[in-house]
């Protein structure tokens, strides 16, 4: 099923039956990009895949990370979801990791990325002239040089890059919070609310990751941190039967946990959502 919700503006699809899994893709790219591994899923879960505002079918432009999450969570009430796994791939992570923290959720998955977030605001803080500039593609071309589209065997590689619009305007929103914030107070904002993840929680790295990742994936309950060196940014698309198996188990294990919990699993019980007073 594929629809753009009209109360939410976030365009999505619904597969298979289960427990839900939300899929958020990266900056720059759209739902599309989960199709290989939807596919692979078989229908095993319920899989929504979401287009994050500003990308595929979604109309807006994004102001703030936890105004992105309150849209997706305006979505997952409008389908009356509740306690999803949720999934995200780069910028997606960041999202999902937010989402997790703020809201219920069942599970949690990163892909190559974690809520180490420090070292990439402080390059982003030293491109910033160009970023916000004419020399924007400049920059652009160098970030996504160091992507590794070319990694994602055919025909895969040629869906993602049909997948794959890049306006500045867009970018430059998604890293507002990035570029206008101290770095050190911005890994703060992010650590306190990744603080509130209660449930299971799994990170797939397509590198070595770095030592910071390590130490913030720890911190999480039932944390599980994997490294498949050698697949690149889009290590959920250089082997999508393999990663759609991996999901699987992580799924089938955020089940056994909810069972084990009695359903009480997920953000901490009362904190505010980001951004608002309590």
């Amino acid at each position: 099923m594929d629809v753009a919700n009209p109360e939410a503006g976030l365009a999505h699809d619904v597969e298979g039956t289960g427990t839900p899994v939300v899929l958020l893709h990266g900056m720059t790219f759209d739902r599309r990009t989960w199709r290989p591994v939807v596919d692979e899923l078989d229908g095993s879960v319920t899989s929504i895949a979401v287009d994050l505002p500003g990308h595929g079918g979604s109309s807006g432009r994004p102001t703030r990370l936890e105004e992105v999450v309150e849209q997706v969570h305006r979505l997952l009430e409008s389908l009356a979801v509740e306690r999803p796994v949720v999934v995200g791939h780069s910028m997606g992570a960041a999202v999902a990791a937010l989402y997790a923290g703020t809201h219920p959720a069942r599970g949690l998955a990163m892909v190559d990325q974690a809520t180490e977030i420090e070292p990439f605001a402080r390059a982003l803080h030293r491109i910033a002239p160009m970023l916000r500039g004419p020399a924007f593609g400049q920059a652009w071309a160098a970030i996504e040089n160091g992507l590794g589209l070319d990694r994602i065997p055919e025909p895969v590689r040629t869906l993602v890059r049909d997948a794959h619009t890049v306006e500045q305007d867009v970018v430059l929103g998604y890293w507002d919070q990035l570029l206008t914030t101290d770095p050190a107070g911005m890994q703060a904002w992010i650590d306190a609310r990744a603080a509130g993840i209660r449930a299971p929680c799994l990170a797939v790295f397509g590198r070595q990751a770095t030592e910071g990742e390590r130490e913030r994936v720890g911190r999480m309950p039932d944390a599980q941190l994997e490294e498949w060196v050698g697949d690149g940014h889009f290590v959920h698309l250089v082997d999508p039967a393999r990663f759609a198996t991996r999901l699987r188990a992580f799924v089938d294990h955020c089940d056994h946990d909810s069972d084990q919990r009695g359903d009480q699993g997920g953000a901490v019980a009362g904190e505010p959502v980001a951004g608002q007073r309590s």
